[in-house]
């Protein structure tokens, strides 16, 4: 007796979701992780309830639900380990490479290319300032970065994969390889990781009967965090230069190879550590009197 077809790739689906969850953690395992990975599980049977005004239950279509809802609560609960950090040269690397993206995958309307410009404009300034310096240009940036993260991963997200969650016209669809489902799976997790922590910003009360006073301590909770994960780098106008002529020089003498879209951004992404240089922390100001000596000095 074999296993049916749809379960199965589903099955795949989550196993990449559960993969990623441990790849962006990272190890950095701690106290209380079993109960957040049980609240992160659990929070998947929401996604089963039927809508109030929804006519045809389709289970399938409900699962996905759960997923997505799983893996917002995921982001929320582990939402300080999650938060990648990205230092002015490495944002300014990600924006290029989305611009090469916009240019390639249809973006050919003027309004497009404005909303694109409007965040691109600081983020080359900033790779020859100091502007990051600021509370609230370190929250922009963090929220930009996390935006070309989705923007990027969703051109090259294969939407046909989710074709098993909803068959159209009760036609089974094409199934993937399990490597594939399992790609997928990890793809859209890192999706809705990003995303999450650009909508956290959007101060509207996520529940019935919260206040606005509430709701904006949250926002600015989240700033914070945003602002935590942004690193602060020296200025190295050399290296930003590299950046800021030597990837669209790249990326260039690709396109004229003809060379697919789809292809060319991996390849990019792992040049960006080289040409951008390695984020490292700013290193901490450590007080004058170390927690010993200040500890056998109360002792006296």
């Amino acid at each position: 007796m074999t296993a049916k077809p749809i379960p199965v790739a589903i099955s795949y689906f989550a196993l990449g979701m559960a993969l990623q969850a441990l790849l962006m953690l990272g190890g950095r395992f701690r106290r209380g992780d079993l109960d957040r990975a049980a609240g992160t599980l659990g929070s998947w049977f929401l996604g089963l309830f039927p809508g109030k005004n929804e006519p045809v239950y389709h289970l399938l279509r409900h699962v996905f639900f759960g997923m997505l809802i799983a893996g917002g609560v995921f982001t929320y609960l582990f939402r300080d380990r999650l938060l990648t950090g990205v230092g002015g040269r490495m944002l300014l690397a990600w924006n290029l490479l989305l611009v090469y993206v916009a240019l390639n995958t249809g973006w050919d309307s003027r309004f497009q290319f404005f909303l694109l410009l409007l965040p691109t404009v600081p983020t080359v300034v900033n790779a020859f300032s100091d502007i990051d310096r600021d509370f609230r240009w370190k929250v922009f940036f963090q929220a930009w970065f996390s935006t070309i993260l989705v923007v990027i991963a969703i051109n090259s997200f294969d939407a046909g994969l989710l074709g098993v969650f909803e068959p159209e016209g009760g036609v089974a669809p094409a199934l993937r390889s399990p490597l594939e489902m399992i790609a997928g799976g990890a793809a859209f997790l890192y999706i809705v990781a990003n995303a999450w922590f650009v909508l956290a910003l959007v101060p509207i009360p996520l529940v019935r009967g919260q206040s606005w006073d509430s709701r904006l301590k949250e926002v600015r909770a989240h700033m914070d965090l945003l602002a935590r994960g942004y690193v602060w780098e020296r200025d190295d106008v050399l290296r930003s230069v590299v950046v800021l002529v030597g990837l669209p020089v790249v990326l260039v003498a690709l396109s004229l190879a003809r060379t697919n879209v789809r292809a060319v951004i991996p390849f990019a992404i792992s040049l960006m550590p080289l040409v951008a240089g390695r984020v490292e922390p700013e290193p901490p100001v450590l007080d004058a009197e170390s927690k010993p000596e200040r500890a056998k000095r109360h002792r006296r």
